[in-house]
């Protein structure tokens, strides 16, 4: 029997929901909760010492307490996140705890704090509201003698980077292909008929946003669209649309590159502005999304990506349970679930949303304790799958 224990109450705060990792999220006031069960920053998978090819795993499943940092439950992308967290520490036999009170590096750091004076053995985070929080970590980590992990994140500081290759408890890290992901969403905005964009950053200096901005200029270039104007982390989404809009009354369409939340703000702005047909690419599911592709107002989303949480844990397990993949810090890329109709939408809810899209027995195959013949390179094959139609077959759905 599940069991939850607040830890951390916060008073409740408003903030803009942003994007994917490595963007600020949503509003929320969710506590400290404690659950119990009865690349460029690190070297890719191809790059490391993989140390997971001796089948007679030598480690052992601990008592585990896993700390999970985020900005909370209360949108699509923050609950089904922490759900799949979950996934992998029930998997692992251990208990879940999350502190959903961070919305800036700061209160990343002190949720760290948190976490490790609540006795977790790993924690992890995602530096959508900034790299700072990283170094702190890390001390407070090493000092503690705590792994640790970062999901859906990419680090950008050369300095930063540097220091955690060093740190023995650091792990690695999860992340999409920001730039492969830019590109396909432009290609279908061009594919369905946009012409002329513009382009809305959540965030600066920020190499996840960064990366599918430039994957999404590229398709631009190749496909003939024009990139009219560029929205940079604006305080309100609707106002910074319909000023845009005033300057360049010949956009049709948004490439929102992250904080999905906002795409009904950019389509009334659309809508206000004399516009029935339009064109939005967002990043980061949110709840109203289902409505929005039914209606045509949204192109296509990406998101899905809970699970980048899921296999940063299971990563950190395995290196907890001295069964590590890799002696050297290293990344796993996770495939975004990219939805363009509302039938894909009703496929995720189905199967990913309402329900556990893995069972305990097909994520203990990624902990070496459970599966000995795993590496770090069928490892990284499985998390590939990763898609509706995986899920489908493994629930056995035609």
């Amino acid at each position: 029997m599940k069991k939850i224990i607040v830890l951390l109450l916060l008073v409740a705060m408003t903030v803009s929901l942003l994007a994917g990792c490595n963007n600020s999220k949503g509003n929320d006031s969710q506590n400290t909760t404690k659950k119990t069960d009865d690349s460029k920053d690190t070297k890719d998978t191809a790059d490391t010492k993989d140390t997971s090819g001796d089948k007679a795993a030598k480690g052992e499943v601990k008592p585990l307490k896993y700390g999970f940092i985020s900005w909370g439950t209360a949108d699509e992308h923050g609950r089904t996140l922490n759900a799949a967290v979950e996934w992998a520490v029930e998997a692992a036999g251990g208990e879940f705890v999350m502190d959903g009170s961070a919305i800036s590096a700061e209160s990343t750091i002190a949720a760290a704090e948190n976490l490790i004076q609540a006795g977790c053995n790993i924690i992890a985070f995602c530096t959508y509201a900034g790299e700072a929080s990283v170094p702190q970590i890390s001390r407070l980590c090493q000092e503690n003698k705590v792994y640790w992990t970062m999901w859906d994140t990419t680090i950008s500081d050369a300095d930063i980077r540097a220091m955690i290759e060093q740190d023995p408890y650091y792990v690695g890290n999860t992340n999409e292909d920001q730039y492969d992901a830019g590109y396909k969403t432009m290609k279908a905005m061009a594919e369905a008929g946009a012409k002329n964009t513009i382009v809305v950053k959540y965030g600066v200096n920020i190499p996840t946003c960064d990366e599918r901005v430039e994957g999404a200029t590229a398709a631009a270039k190749e496909l003939g669209v024009n990139l009219l104007y560029e929205i940079v982390a604006p305080e309100d989404y609707k106002k910074a649309a319909q000023d845009a809009l005033v300057a360049y009354p010949d956009a049709d369409s948004f490439f929102l590159a992250g904080a999905g939340s906002q795409s009904p703000s950019l389509a009334a702005a659309m809508r206000e502005a004399g516009k029935n047909k339009f064109y939005i690419g967002a990043f980061d599911y949110f709840d109203q999304m289902g409505d929005e592709l039914k209606d045509g107002a949204l192109t296509i989303i990406n998101g899905g990506h809970m699970v980048t949480g899921t296999f940063s844990a299971l990563m950190a397990i395995n290196a907890y349970f001295d069964t590590p993949l890799s002696e050297d810090k290293y990344m796993v890329t996770i495939p975004y679930l990219t939805l363009s109709s509302y039938e894909d939408y009703e496929a995720y809810i189905q199967y990913a949303s309402q329900g556990a899209a893995y069972t305990s027995e097909e994520l203990q195959k990624y902990l070496k304790v459970y599966n000995p013949d795993l590496t770090l390179e069928s490892f990284q094959e499985g998390v590939s799958k990763w898609s509706i139609a995986d899920i489908k077959e493994r629930k056995g759905v035609n």
